[in-house]
């Protein structure tokens, strides 16, 4: 049985029925080839579902795919919708790995409400995997640099804002109050594939840490597939 034909509501349906990314992105993906035949004044609707295709890339791990896919659509488009510039500036501080860029485009930009699920998914998906990261990388960190990898408060770490490092003491950190330091620790928990909105199919290739600064100290460059909440 065949999709029904895409359209807004569709894709409101599509958003709220899909049980994992990785169903989200199947969807979408069977949608493509409809979505290119649109004729252009349908403009509402292409950047609501390459946007939203875009994220459910984003929330699969395909950075690459994600990048070629923003090739295919409409460039027309893609030059002069906000959703689409959007999701581009996105991509690029995601590419680029920059930490702090990505978590104020995805809280400051403004994002269609359809999208705003997506969006906030993406946001605690990214954090976690970058919370792992971090966890397996480093044996010593600035509560300012773990901050700025976790879109914390950076100024609120460097003080050493109990609030911020009850957060990473509760994932399993340690806090040495001599040294100013906070001391990861890798989680060792097998996930449950796809058991939200987003899943961790997490390309090795794309678990690099970038080390910055004196007071961090580098463990192994691995990276954890277990979804922890800060």
């Amino acid at each position: 049985m065949g999709l029904p034909p895409l359209s807004k509501d569709q894709l409101s349906a599509v958003l709220t029925s899909s049980r994992s990314p990785t169903e989200l992105y199947n969807t979408l993906l069977e949608y493509e080839s409809e979505a290119c035949l649109k004729p252009s004044n349908e403009s509402e609707l292409l950047s609501l579902f390459y946007s939203t295709f875009f994220f459910s890339h984003l929330l699969t791990d395909q950075i690459y795919e994600a990048r070629a896919m923003t090739q295919r659509m409409p460039q027309e488009l893609a030059q002069t919708d906000p959703s689409l510039q959007n999701c581009l500036t996105l991509l690029r501080a995601v590419w680029q790995r920059k930490y702090e860029s990505v978590y104020k485009i995805l809280r400051e930009l403004p994002w269609p409400e359809l999208l705003r699920p997506a969006v906030e998914s993406y946001k605690t998906y990214f954090q976690e995997k970058t919370l792992k990261e971090v966890s397996y990388a480093y044996e010593a960190i600035r509560p300012a640099a773990a901050a700025n990898y976790l879109g914390l408060d950076a100024a609120a770490a460097e003080q050493g804002d109990p609030a911020i490092i009850q957060k990473l003491t509760a994932v399993g950190w340690t806090w040495d109050e001599s040294t100013k330091l906070l001391h990861p620790k890798p989680i060792h928990v097998t996930p449950e594939k796809d058991a939200r909105l987003y899943d961790d199919s997490s390309n090795p290739s794309q678990g690099r840490m970038q080390y910055k600064g004196s007071a961090m100290t580098p463990k192994r460059t691995e990276s954890l597939a277990l979804l922890v909440q800060v």
